[in-house]
């Protein structure tokens, strides 16, 4: 075993925390053996939460919640939650709603009427729903709900007819949050604090607002090992930062209907599916099956017993909760690197907890050629890349998206030329893609080559020769060239 591997789970065992239940020390030592190998494997930093039949299980911190400053992540520690966020504003419409403030079949526009007239028939049920047909966009450090608004003042008709279809859509989130503040007269941080966190004894909770900035959560990395940390202040879609042990008492509340009348929660777990009657808004997972969207979670059906869950991911974060009702089944799962394997633990842990065989997650192939890279030169790892994509190693994942996800992160860290030989390696490996010729095009502008990043577009063309964007994009190539 190498040393770095000896260091690292010597502080996997400085982090830990495990209060065995009685009648569930195998499981507990399943669990263990399981996160310790991903942790040496280094597919996993953060911490741990495993609850069954109502009781605590497995409870677990491994590695550091900040690299620089050699702090140790426990299962206090804090980190951004991403889209588990929304399931806290879903509260917050509950609570209003229950004390007779809104109703979820008011129009946004009764709220913020210099919305545009295409709103109007645009519902709070919607919105929780992700039926609104509102934009989409994509987030950047420091957004704030203004931007979010802003982007919203714009749209001058819906994507669709409200409740015609699913469209996963964070302004959405963001409005609610919005909604939740113009009725309240207070910060969505401020409302979520005394109304949800502070009843519940979320000591380590907050929704990180520009004007009360959180200080004290981990730092996010990327897989490669970058740090990837940057704020968002977008309100109700992805802004709250939490703990496992927070979330675990999240968890306990909804069993106990603490916040809002049963009846009320009831109809946030009932799938939009049934409740618009529209079986548009059911989905196929092919780890869930049918899924229909509630208020804030995901609904889903494991043998015979309502499912919810939710996964999170922004910046170098990446969270997932779940809860099997029946059986009273928690997951959470809190990770400061970007992109960690957070289905595949939770699978694997559902299958621990009720005696079937698992697996360890894939290695990706991209991970393996960064650390590859870091000790020899970039032409040698990608060798032996190649050698070890040939060969098939079943523990190794060599996907198209991650090998060129990882080719970005090379070039937005003014790593050019590795970056470019990485994206050339796709294109020998895929060379049926349309994506790896088209990023590849990316590498040769950002180097300053336009003759061959418009080779590369040319290639990418032939692909897809219906693509209307690499047509505009070769043309302005030649135009500069």
């Amino acid at each position: 075993m190498s040393p770095k591997i000896c260091i690292l789970l010597f502080l996997a065992a400085v982090a830990a925390k495990l209060p065995a239940q009685p009648g569930y020390p195998a499981k507990n030592r399943t669990i263990d053996s399981f996160m310790t190998a991903l942790y040496g494997r280094e597919q996993f930093t953060g911490s741990i939460l495993v609850a069954q039949d109502g009781k605590l299980i497995y409870e677990k911190a491994f590695g550091l919640a900040d690299r620089e400053k050699h702090i140790p992540f426990t299962t206090g520690t804090s980190e951004y939650i991403g889209s588990v966020s929304k399931q806290f504003t879903a509260m917050g419409i509950m609570i209003l709603k229950d004390r007779g403030f809104l109703d979820y079949n008011q129009s946004v526009r009764q709220f913020f009427p210099e919305l545009p007239v295409c709103m109007q028939a645009v519902t709070l049920l919607h919105l929780l729903y992700h039926t609104s047909g509102l934009a989409l966009f994509d987030d950047y450090p420091d957004m704030t709900e203004k931007d979010v608004f802003n982007i919203l003042l714009k749209q001058d008709s819906l994507r669709f007819r409200p409740g015609e279809k699913f469209e996963y859509c964070n302004a959405g989130y963001s409005l609610l949050g919005m909604v939740i503040e113009k009725i309240s007269g207070l910060s969505l941080n401020a409302f979520l604090t005394e109304n949800v966190f502070k009843p519940l004894g979320m000591s380590n909770t907050l929704v990180n607002e520009i004007n009360h900035r959180d200080t004290i959560r981990a730092t996010g990395y990327t897989l490669y090992g970058t740090i990837n940390s940057y704020d968002t202040y977008m309100g109700g879609n992805a802004s709250i930062i939490s703990s496992v042990e927070d979330l675990y008492k999240w968890d306990e509340s909804l069993d106990k209907s603490q916040l809002v009348k049963p009846e009320t929660l009831a109809e946030a777990f009932s799938p939009s599916s049934e409740i618009m009657k529209n079986p548009a808004l059911t989905l196929t997972d092919p780890l869930f099956g049918n899924k229909s969207y509630g208020f804030g979670w995901w609904i889903a059906m494991h043998d015979g017993a309502k499912d919810l869950f939710h996964d999170g991911a922004f910046s170098g974060y990446t969270s997932y909760n779940e809860r099997i009702i029946a059986d009273r089944i928690a997951v959470i799962e809190l990770t400061n690197l970007r992109r960690a394997p957070v289905y595949d633990i939770r699978n694997a842990i559902v299958n621990i907890l009720e005696g079937k065989p698992y697996q360890l997650p894939k290695i990706l192939g991209s991970v393996w050629l960064n650390r590859e890279a870091a000790k020899i030169r970039i032409d040698s790892a990608i060798a032996h890349y190649r050698i070890l994509q040939k060969s098939a190693d079943p523990n190794y994942d060599y996907a198209e998206s991650d090998l060129n996800s990882y080719a970005y992160i090379l070039l937005r860290a003014g790593n050019t030329d590795a970056a470019i030989k990485i994206f050339k390696l796709n294109s020998e490996i895929y060379p049926g893609s349309f994506n790896v010729f088209d990023s590849l095009a990316d590498g040769y502008e950002k180097a300053g080559n336009k003759t061959l990043a418009i080779e590369s577009c040319k290639k990418a063309l032939r692909i897809d020769p219906s693509n209307e964007y690499e047509k505009e994009r070769i043309k302005a190539l030649e135009k500069g060239n």
